[in-house]
């Protein structure tokens, strides 16, 4: 198995054909992945322990990105854990809170594949 196949990606995503995609684009770049389609079961499964990135969208059931994210940076164990925030909703304001919570790259959809991958491989050392 590759070294990075040891990598697992948490995708906090309500849009299923979205996770979906953004499994299998990871996927075919040797990385495992793991899918939740709202805050509460996204939040539950960061604390599993075994995560080594999440990618958040902010609009979610069950306790939105803001408040996943806020859990995930004042919990000890999923705080040194880098979030990708993926969100359709923009603004310079928006960008600036996601940041000051502790996220560590915004990205707006629809996204660029090879950005996305670029900023996952900028926190997770292969």
């Amino acid at each position: 198995m590759d070294k990075e196949a040891t990598k697992k990606i948490l995708i906090v995503e309500d849009q299923d054909e979205l996770a979906a995609g953004l499994s299998s684009l990871l996927k075919s770049q040797g990385y495992l992945t793991a899918i939740a389609n709202d805050g509460m079961s996204g939040t539950s499964q960061a604390h599993k322990g075994d995560k080594s990135l999440i990618i958040l969208d902010l609009g979610l059931p069950a306790g939105g990105g803001f408040f996943v994210l806020e859990n995930l940076k004042k919990s000890t164990h999923t705080s040194d854990i880098p979030v990708i925030v993926l969100t359709a909703q923009q603004g310079e304001e928006l960008r600036n809170k996601v940041y000051k919570m502790g996220a560590q790259a915004f990205l707006n959809k629809p996204f660029n594949p090879e950005e996305l991958l670029g900023c996952i491989d900028k926190f997770i050392k292969k």
